[in-house]
């Protein structure tokens, strides 16, 4: 029997990893902007074609390499980084596998440019499916100009997979921020199809967050600093007034490294408990310096999962850390009792009565005593001026008015109760026209089966979904116009979200245009839409859909649906006349599916006759 195990060749062993180092062009953006930060650079540009898909080119100037270094840098494992296995435990660069450009040369075309500063030459090498097709000197600046096209043309099946561009662009944009936000020394840019995403300059740390999401977030910073002997935490959180529904906005780093940890952002949460309900997120900013060998960041080729030694008192250290901010940083303002220098205002009384006014009534007045009709003539009120009696005859009413009404009541209880031509079930009908509201959340109203409560913001979310869905799938809303339009100032990558999904606003009644870099200008809202609320609900909207899971497109109308829905319901503890009750009651029953959110979560509730008898045994 022949031997059956064999060494597979290089370039397949680098698309297998490829598998897991490179997923998208983000991935790519990620791994050469490392390595430019590596090289020493302080100025950096991205620029990208069909984001990404056709061109991915990284300019730096860092130190460059020489000829045979720009040829090696492309063989697995192949690294500057690391020298032994003691090393991996005093990583201090963002790269040491080696894998990163082997990867990416396995299912793209590279053209790299580099020289060093003591060299009059640099080199250029292209290679395509780890293939080497050509290396000479050239002319070229100094640094490194890798440009990466055409990705997994060689792998059809991983192309298709990609998502629509905006997808891509913002996942793109959510590595770069990634750098930016550890880096705000080195100058940063983002180009996609010649339009400046970003333009980075060097500023502090506080700076760059604002640079990064806008002016509106400086007041919100809360700093934080904390230095023990196991770790320094320094960097912001957010106020807690502004913390939101969604992720997007929370950001972990160790030793100027991205990291993800949900036991580090258990004990950030737990340290705005009671100052923030249980569905918000606080935007975050933090920064640890540890020792490293304390960490391990060889878990994973992406480098986000972390391990720490002694996670339980760093999470305390934390916990502490975040408290301290939020109670140092209370920008509630305090009492002032000094009340030296206050002018001090009597106010002098008037040298005459005001002017009480006389009301004319009849004592005797009986609304319902209809047996000699009523008139204006037959009461005490003083006629106006121009009312002339002559020409205005008593208008009496009719004694036979109770006719109107015999009946009315025994047709009313024989009447088959149906709502928009939607029969309610027997069980669930209302026994009686009586509805209350319970602690601002609930409607209940008794039924023939016992006592219904229903959740009044997950009815109208219920309500509003089936109506935005039958717009989105029907015909266009008309919006309604707003005399003086609103700005609306995004970050790159919310910016992008909207033009994605710009088309299906404007079947909702939206009507939007690009006003400036990276803003728009509202110009008409949907009719239910309160004018005062639609950059409210704008923001929620795109908080909602960026974290809705899914990629489907047919899918797409349905989640803008959900996500406009839920930010423009009825919020808990609004108060509710009993007619609102009761058109939301018959709005409910009127929908395809009553009982469930479009989420899956519980509308209504029976209390059943029989367990309210068991309590009384």
């Amino acid at each position: 029997m022949s031997d059956i195990i064999q060494l597979l060749p290089d370039s397949v062993a680098n698309q297998i990893a490829a598998g897991e180092v490179v997923q998208r062009p983000a991935s790519v953006v990620k791994e050469l902007m490392e390595n430019a930060i590596d090289a020493g650079a302080d100025h950096i540009q991205v620029v990208l074609k069909n984001v990404g898909k056709a061109i991915i080119q990284v300019i730096d100037n860092g130190k460059g390499m020489s000829p045979l270094d720009a040829r090696m840098a492309f063989e697995r494992h192949a690294t500057s980084k690391i020298a032994s296995a003691q090393d991996l435990f005093n990583i201090h660069t963002l790269g040491f596998r080696g894998e990163a450009l082997p990867s990416i040369a396995s299912v793209a075309e590279i053209e790299l440019k580099t020289r060093r500063s003591e060299d009059e030459l640099g080199s250029y090498v292209r290679i395509a499916a780890s293939e080497l097709k050509s290396q000479e000197s050239v002319n070229t600046p100094l640094g490194t100009n890798i440009c990466v096209k055409n990705l997994f043309f060689n792998i059809p099946a991983r192309r298709k997979f990609l998502k629509s561009d905006a997808t891509e662009l913002r996942n793109v944009i959510n590595e770069f921020l990634r750098l930016a936000l550890t880096y705000p020394e080195v100058t940063l840019s983002l180009i996609n199809n010649g339009n400046e995403v970003y333009n980075l300059p060097v500023s502090g740390l506080r700076q760059r967050i604002v640079n990064v999401f806008g002016k509106n977030i400086n007041s919100r910073l809360l700093n934080i600093n904390c230095d023990t002997e196991l770790i320094s935490i320094k960097g912001f959180v957010c106020s807690p007034e502004h913390a939101k529904k969604t992720y997007g906005e929370q950001y972990f780093f160790v030793n100027n490294r991205f990291m993800k940890h949900n036991f580090f952002h258990k004990a950030v949460m737990e340290a705005y408990s009671g100052l923030i309900s249980a569905d918000c997120i606080p935007s975050y900013f933090l920064y640890f310096t540890v020792q490293p060998s304390q960490i391990d960041v060889n878990i994973h080729p992406t480098k986000t999962e972390i391990k720490f030694q002694n996670e339980s008192d760093l999470f305390q250290i934390l916990l502490a850390g975040v408290k301290e901010a939020l109670g140092k940083f209370n920008v509630t303002p305090p009492l002032d009792f000094d009340r030296e220098g206050d002018i001090e205002y009597n106010p002098s009384t008037p040298s005459t009565p005001p002017y009480i006014p006389k009301i004319n009534y009849k004592p005797n007045y009986n609304p319902f005593n209809y047996k000699s009709g009523i008139s204006i003539e037959d009461s005490d009120f003083e006629k106006p001026a121009t009312f002339s009696s002559d020409t205005h005859s008593k208008e009496k009413v009719p004694t036979n008015w109770e006719a109107l009404f015999e009946n009315l009541k025994e047709k009313e209880e024989n009447q088959q109760m149906t709502i928009t031509g939607m029969e309610i079930p027997e069980e669930i009908a209302p026994a009686h026209p009586a509805f209350i509201q319970m602690k601002g959340r609930y409607i209940v109203t008794p039924v023939h089966s016992g006592l219904m409560f229903i959740d009044q913001k997950r009815a109208h979310e219920r309500i509003l979904f089936e109506q935005y869905t039958h717009c989105l799938c029907t015909e266009k809303v008309a919006g309604q116009k707003n005399l003086f339009p609103e700005t609306l100032e995004l970050s790159a990558g919310d910016f992008a979200l909207i033009q994605e999904i710009n088309a299906d606003l404007e079947y909702l009644g939206f009507e939007l245009s690009e006003f400036g870099k990276n803003c728009y200008a509202i110009y008409a809202t949907p009719p239910d839409l309160s004018y005062s609320r639609a950059k409210e609900v704008l923001i929620q909207l795109i908080d909602y859909y960026k974290n809705t899971e899914g990629e489907i497109k047919q899918k797409m109308k349905e989640r803008i649906a959900l996500a406009l829905a839920k930010a423009t319901a009825i919020s808990y503890n609004t108060p509710l006349t009993t007619s609102e009750m009761n058109d939301i009651f018959d709005n409910l029953f009127a929908c395809q599916h009553h009982n469930y959110t479009a989420d899956g979560k519980s509308i209504l509730h029976i209390l059943n006759f029989e367990e309210v008898n068991s309590w009384f045994k």
